[in-house]
């Protein structure tokens, strides 16, 4: 191979070199803001038949999901929400007295883009969790 081939080979190789990297820069999302996505769950478990009631933060406000029984299991996926979002849960069980309730857990986890998602906060009967990262 000649030396002026192998001079337009190379600056051929280099030339695409550079167009690779320059669109892989551009990854980034294009300057979108990342979607955020909360998950909530809880559970309970109580001596006699109670009414339970899991107030959470949307998007739009609160909601309230109820339950009657000696035990319930909650969880709703909420999103998309933006990053400085206020996650908060919490659980109130009406009708059973402290020595009454077996156990009592809520818990926020939270996910960006299509990552999984993560515990971010836990508690007995509320917990929250402001979306920082």
């Amino acid at each position: 191979m000649s030396s002026k081939s192998k001079e337009i080979l190379s600056a051929l190789l280099l030339a695409a070199a550079c167009l690779v990297l320059l669109a892989s820069c551009g990854k980034d999302g294009g300057g979108e803001e990342a979607r955020y996505y909360v998950k909530y769950t809880g559970e309970t478990s109580t001596v006699h038949i109670v009414e339970t009631t899991y107030t959470v933060a949307t998007d739009t406000g609160t909601d309230s999901y109820k339950t009657t029984g000696a035990s319930s299991d909650y969880s709703v996926t909420i999103g998309p929400v933006k990053k400085g979002f206020q996650a908060s849960i919490s659980c109130r069980i009406v009708g059973e007295s402290d020595y009454g309730v077996k156990s009592q857990r809520v818990t926020i986890e939270a996910s960006r883009g299509g990552e999984p998602f993560a515990q971010k906060a836990a508690g007995t009967s509320q917990a929250s969790y402001t979306i920082d990262y």
